[in-house]
């Protein structure tokens, strides 16, 4: 049981309340001023008025029109009457409904005023008064009183205006005739073109939203895989393995790039020129490869069952080169066929009344479907053609990896401790030398990406000295001395390791002038020719990686999963923190303005957003079922397909659906950048003060994102 507080301590707590509230408000008050807060300027008449005329513009979006044809109404008048001459009569009304005006007195003087009234005519509508002369002249009547020409009639349909007799020689005993012009509406209400043209770009929006969505859903449940910590923590490899297989990665690129995309290409060029014999061949080919590997050297003798995981996977490499070769083939194919019977371009539908407009685009929808399907394919099989060296270089990088972790793995195990060590330095030199050429090569195209290559350096030194220590320590001294040692060689082995790369590759030169490292600037050992800047940044990951594996030795296991872990966090949570709108605008000078820029935009930032909200929804299921399935001895591959998928497919559908509500609503923002959909078209009424189209705008907004909101819910509520 807690001992009562002694007043000293209730007064001491008290007072540190007083000055915490004090310094908030200290802190608020400093934030109410930065954000220059002041309401002298609302009170100002004029902005006070331009912000009621805007925000009445707004909320009365122009939405709806209709056609009005124009209905005049006239009476006769004599100028000038004399003395013993009869007046015009004044106008009877009408009984069939027809608009008439009746002039008082229908006798005047010239500057005389006269009073015209009408009735009939349609309410609140703009009406006309006119003048017309015995030979015809017509002159515009102003209203009295008012500098306008027009006038509005009333909510009833009747009006009563005041006009002076125009000023006209010799115009005396002549009579002229006054004429009233009012509008009366003619057919049905109907969309404005600005409501077309933002129903057009707000379905434009609704796609893109949608296209940018579903593009990120595949990447963003892969990436979450490795942004999870509870699937990530234990996964360890071998360092001799992990070592040969980074070692052996630029070999397997070299071979992708060289022969698979080769055997793809060739694939892709004949598939596309319609060879349907060699299409079916090679599908056959293919169909029996894949039939054929699991069975592939079953034999007793055990060396077989290594060769048999070799040949599996060179089979894999080569059948994802052909049916790559194959699908890019076919996508061209099916676009050469669409443009070769001319769809070109879409069938229109022309201005029609509704029934005859939708009669017509029922009849050219099967057409335009083909167009779209063709369209769609053929830029498939167009991404497939561009992309064909950079996958088979992937393909086969990882292929070759495995293959060599395969085949060296009874080799490492059999290495006695000298060896190791010994291999284990050869390896690490090779790797880290690899790896700080692939982060030299990336800090070569920005000022701050030349900061990769320290910290990876960083990276790799900072376990060197804790290891050092416990070498020759003993584990025994060094586990007694604490975790606080360690961390402390840990952060000094990190600083002196970013320190020297830092100076060496002349970071500094890039992060205060913006000059980038050169990329002529060359040096050649061993008759190898390479550029100075990766080549020194090799040496220090060379240098770091040989240390780092003699130290530790081919057998050791290496938390391969911390790092892919810590990895993905650090790029999901980069790309996250650069706002869509910037990105859009990068995307809109690659790619040009227009929605593409957008989808691109949504579509990487989708995939941060997602991966992160997967890889939390991951790190909370159940563990039960996972520690079951690997108690049966199901591999990592197999636990996560069967225990960790069916807990995550109801929350990831509930976070999709939200993304793309999330989507819709950003789409809106950078088409402000060229990002497509009606953000540009937004933009474009706001900035020529056209607050009523601009309403149209938010009003679409507005409801679609309520529907949307709806929709999701609706589905959650049903299958989640």
């Amino acid at each position: 049981m807690n001992p009562a507080p002694t007043p000293a301590s209730l007064a001491l707590r008290r007072l540190l309340i007083v000055l915490a509230v004090a310094a908030g408000l200290v802190v608020f008050a400093y934030g109410w001023t930065v954000t220059q807060i002041n309401f002298d300027k609302p009170q100002e008449v004029l902005r006070q008025t331009n912000f009621g005329n805007a925000l009445r513009e707004l909320l009365s979006p122009n939405l709806l029109e209709r056609d009005y044809e124009v209905k005049v109404s006239t009476t006769p008048f004599l100028m000038q009457c004399r003395a013993g001459e009869d007046a015009p009569p004044e106008a009877t009304p009408s009984t069939d409904g027809t608009p008439y005006i009746i002039v008082t007195p229908t006798c005047a003087s010239s500057g005389d005023p006269i009073t015209v009234k009408g009735y009939n005519f349609y309410p609140d509508s703009l009406s006309r008064l006119t003048w017309i002369q015995e030979d015809g002249t017509r002159t515009t009547q102003r209203i009295a009183g008012s500098s306008e020409d027009n006038f509005i009639t009333g909510s009833d349909g009747t009006f009563s205006i005041e006009t002076l007799v125009p000023r006209i020689r010799g115009t005396v005993g002549e009579t002229h005739t006054v004429e009233v012009q009012g509008l009366f509406p003619a057919g049905g209400p109907r969309l404005t073109n600005t409501a077309g043209l933002v129903l057009e770009k707000m379905i434009e929006t609704i796609f893109l939203a949608l296209i940018a969505t579903v593009i990120s859903i595949l990447p963003s449940a892969v990436i979450s895989i490795f942004a999870a910590h509870n699937l990530m923590r234990g996964v360890r490899v071998s360092l001799g393995n992990l070592l040969v297989m980074v070692a052996l990665l630029p070999v397997g690129w070299w071979v992708g790039t060289q022969f698979l995309a080769q055997l793809s290409a060739f694939a892709l060029g004949i598939t596309s020129g319609g060879n349907s014999a060699f299409v079916g061949t090679a599908s056959l080919l293919t169909i029996g490869m894949v039939a054929a590997s699991p069975s592939t050297l079953k034999s007793a003798n055990p060396f077989n069952g290594r060769l048999r995981s070799v040949v599996n996977m060179l089979i894999v490499m080569v059948v994802v080169a052909v049916v790559l070769g194959l699908l890019g083939g076919l996508g061209l194919l099916i676009g050469s066929y669409g443009k070769s019977a001319g769809i070109t371009n879409f069938v229109n539908v022309p201005e029609a009344p509704f029934g005859e407009n939708l009669a017509g685009l029922l009849r050219v929808l099967p057409t335009n479907i083909l167009i779209y399907l063709s369209r769609f394919i053929g830029s498939i099989g167009q991404l497939i053609g561009l992309t064909l060296v950079p996958i088979c270089g992937v393909v086969a990088a990882f292929g070759v990896a495995s293959i060599g972790g395969t085949l060296t793995t009874d080799i490492l195990k059999r290495l006695d401790v000298p060896a190791q060590h010994i291999v284990g330095g050869i390896l690490g030199a090779i790797s880290g030398a690899f790896v700080m050429a692939m982060m030299a090569l990336i800090g070569m195209q920005a000022a701050w990406f030349g900061l990769l290559p320290p910290i990876v350096a960083g990276v790799m030194g900072a376990p060197l000295l804790p290891l050092i220590y416990e070498r020759f320590a003993g584990k025994r001294q060094a586990t007694t001395g604490g975790r606080s040692l360690s961390s402390a060689l840990w952060w000094i082995g990190f600083l002196a390791a970013f320190i020297v790369t830092f100076g060496l590759l002349n970071v500094s030169l890039a992060l205060i002038e913006g000059t980038l490292p050169s990329s002529t600037a060359t040096m050649t050992a061993l008759g190898i020719t390479l550029n100075t800047y990766i080549a020194e940044a090799m040496l220090v990951g060379g240098v770091l990686g040989g240390i780092g594996g003699i130290l530790v030795g081919t057998r050791s296991n290496f938390a391969v999963g911390e790092v892919l872990y810590q990895t993905t966090r650090t790029i999901l949570n980069t790309l996250r923190a650069i706002e869509p709108l910037i990105i859009a605008l990068i995307f809109s000078i690659w790619v040009g303005i227009g929605p593409f820029a957008g989808v691109l935009s949504l579509t990487l930032h989708s995939i941060a957003s997602l991966a992160k909200l997967y890889s939390e929804q991951i790190e909370s299921i159940d563990t039960g079922p996972m520690e079951a399935l690997e108690s049966t001895g199901a591999n990592r591959l197999q636990t996560i397909m069967y225990a960790v998928v069916p807990q995550v497919i109801p929350p990831f559908v509930s976070f999709t659906m939200y993304r793309w509500d999330i989507n819709v609503r950003m789409s809106t923002i950078i088409g402000f950048v060229g990002g497509g959909g009606i953000g540009f078209l937004l933009q474009q009424q706001i900035n020529l003060l056209r607050y009523r189209d601009a309403g149209v705008a938010v009003l679409a907004i507005a409801i679609v994102v309520s529907i949307l909101d709806y929709l999701s819910a609706a589905i959650r509520e049903k299958y989640v």
